[in-house]
């Protein structure tokens, strides 16, 4: 069973991180009173001004020392150990990022999982060497993809190429499936809390 795993906030307390960078380095603290949002400029109330500057040094000092979702390594090796399913990482980092993306899942010894990029968000230039096209992963033979950004779960369910999940985060709580998506062939999306429910989920589906 292959099953498509994003990174931030899935597997790694990202946002998290990138609160405390942006209170630590750049003086900015969430903005009171405003729902927690994927739109960092949004959430943490960065201006465009500094926005490229901030995730630029960010990407470069701190993704190696992100803390994990609480469960998340111990169950990704129970799944290699018992042969339940192989994980992907699938992230709309930049490529930049691939080294210490790596070294992250090593440090947890997840040597060898792969992680591609993906171009989830049209963020890449076209063509880009190195790059996965969205529409390329229906072909991957993936059975779950597990995301939290409410852009990329709808996406998901559009292509409906395998099961949808949801991993709880407060800016996708007000998700929806999107209402032009008809009814997916694989079931409907899940929503889970936890790695110990995404355990459960993927080893009652092997």
């Amino acid at each position: 069973m292959r099953v498509y795993l994003d990174f931030d906030d899935v597997l790694s307390e990202t946002f998290r991180a990138l609160a405390a960078f942006a209170k630590a380095e750049f003086g900015r603290d969430p903005v009171p009173g405003r729902q927690i949002h994927f739109d960092l400029r949004e959430s943490l109330g960065i201006p465009d001004s500094e926005y490229s500057l901030f995730m630029d040094r960010f990407h470069a000092e701190k993704l190696e020392d992100i803390p994990e979702i609480p469960g998340a390594a111990e169950v990704l090796r129970g799944w290699l150990r018992d042969g339940v399913a192989s994980p992907v990482v699938v992230t709309g980092r930049p490529l930049s990022a691939h080294a210490a993306s790596v070294a992250w899942l090593a440090a947890r010894g997840l040597s060898g999982v792969p992680v591609l990029h993906v171009d989830k968000y049209h963020r890449f230039g076209e063509g880009e060497k190195g790059v996965v096209q969205f529409d390329d992963l229906a072909g991957m033979g993936f059975a779950l993809a597990v995301d939290d950004a409410p852009a990329a779960l709808d996406a998901l369910v559009r292509a409906d190429f395998c099961r949808v999940a949801a991993f709880d985060r407060p800016w996708n709580r007000a998700w929806i499936p999107p209402s032009d998506s008809g009814a997916p062939m694989h079931g409907s999306p899940l929503r889970l809390s936890s790695w110990k429910e995404l355990d459960a989920a993927v080893r009652s589906a092997k």
